[in-house]
């Protein structure tokens, strides 16, 4: 018997920006979350880059807790480690919750907050946070600004991943409940009125779902735009090319190519006509390995864009004043 295709949950329009390092990505996603949160749509933008730029476009400070850019705009940049520690009850001593008091439940603790440090936990909370936003009321739409190309790819690859995973552990519920008993047996015991813990299995099942129903979502070209940026020049073309057919490999399809800082045209400057043809050229590639996916040029700006005045202009150009 063949499984249902999962629904994908009712929620916000999502926006991912991806692309190699230092192509812009994170201007472009902050001018378009100003711009639809200035025609009416309640909107976060989110930073899931180690290597946070969002307070500094957005002049302001932005951090982890996030900040109001503007009423219907929200900014977050994500700290992988502290909802990590979060999420597991790490956060520290002066949040006011009790440490492990026996030995082993101190060295699991410890063991679990070494795991906030190992590879892909960034894309795991990055996972987390899009399946809240996913079905977020909140948000009528979520921009995601992403760590570049190879962290994205495994983030997109992560709920297919994962949907199989929890399958598998579900054949194996049996011995997972058993297990589950032991580990309980280990950690403190609840006090007397706390709800008792959640069946195991019935979790998985709930997760599996919960993924499966992400994973529709981040193929469903009515619900996600996965919006790709690059410059016009050889490496950045290539690595263009791999994202595309990454993408298409997972059935995530590619909505608009953004081909950033192009040089403008300039008859006083040498320099400047020769780097304008080199650009022309790696436009032209970058055409041909966009296929029928439409790319927008956005020439290169005499200066920073920085401040939600000067993203809502770039916004306009990016998408138009009446959309």
């Amino acid at each position: 018997m063949t499984e249902a295709t999962p629904t994908p949950p009712a929620g916000p329009r999502i926006y991912f920006f991806s692309g190699k390092g230092g192509v812009g990505k994170t201007t472009l996603a902050a001018a378009t979350a100003v711009w639809l949160a200035r025609r009416g749509q309640r909107v976060l933008v989110a930073s899931t880059d180690p290597a946070h730029n969002l307070s500094d476009v957005f002049d302001r400070e932005v951090g982890h807790q996030g900040a109001w850019i503007e009423p219907r705009l929200f900014a977050l940049e994500v700290d992988a480690t502290a909802r990590w520690a979060e999420a597991t009850g790490q956060a520290g001593p002066e949040d006011g919750a009790a440490r492990p008091a026996g030995r082993l439940q101190r060295k699991l603790a410890e063991a679990v907050q070494a795991l906030g440090e190992a590879p892909g936990v960034d894309e795991m909370i990055s996972l987390d946070l899009l399946l809240q936003a996913a079905a977020s009321p909140e948000h009528d739409a979520v921009v995601f600004d992403t760590a570049p190309t190879g962290h994205t790819l495994r983030l997109m690859q992560l709920p297919h991943m994962l949907e199989g995973w929890f399958g598998a552990l579900l054949s194996l519920r049996g011995h997972l409940s058993r297990l589950g008993r032991v580990f309980r047996r280990l950690l403190p015991r609840a006090r007397e009125g706390e709800p008792a813990p959640p069946d195991l299995g019935a979790e998985m099942a709930s997760a599996r779902a919960r993924v499966g129903a992400l994973g529709a979502l981040l193929a469903d070209a009515a619900r996600t735009s996965f919006i790709l940026v690059s410059i016009p020049e050889a490496l950045s073309v290539l690595e263009s090319q791999r994202t595309i057919t990454g993408l298409a490999a997972q059935g995530i399809p590619v909505s608009r190519v953004l081909a950033n800082q192009v040089q403008p045209e300039s008859e006083a400057c040498v320099h400047c006509r020769a780097r304008r043809a080199i650009h022309l050229r790696e436009l032209e590639h970058l055409r041909q390995v966009a296929g029928a996916v439409p790319v927008a040029v956005i020439e290169a700006k005499p200066r920073v864009v920085r401040g939600p005045d000067e993203l809502w202009s770039l916004g306009q150009e990016l998408w138009g004043p009446a959309g």
